[in-house]
């Protein structure tokens, strides 16, 4: 499964991370353990979880008219779905 659309928060961040772990057929431990970290940081990530960071970042956005847009590829080369927060017209 591979998935595309904008981040206007960090539970969509979290959703689009979750997938792209998914997809390259990842275990939470796995990446903990690729990225030297532990499951508690990556699952805080992947279940959306707002930090002063990621608030502000996000904020900062709202504020500038920044929009961020995240892709995953896909192994498969199958078709592309949004599973991303959907734009507000």
């Amino acid at each position: 499964m591979t998935a595309r659309g904008e981040v206007r928060s960090a539970e969509a961040l979290g959703r689009m991370l979750q997938q792209g772990r998914l997809v390259s057929g990842l275990t939470q431990r796995d990446l903990t353990e690729r990225l030297e970290t532990d499951q508690k940081y990556i699952w805080a990530l992947e279940s959306g979880k707002n930090t002063i960071i990621l608030e502000r970042i996000f904020a900062i956005m709202r504020e500038t008219g920044v929009r961020m847009y995240m892709e995953i590829d896909d192994p498969l080369d199958e078709p592309l779905h949004d599973i991303a927060e959907e734009p507000n017209g």
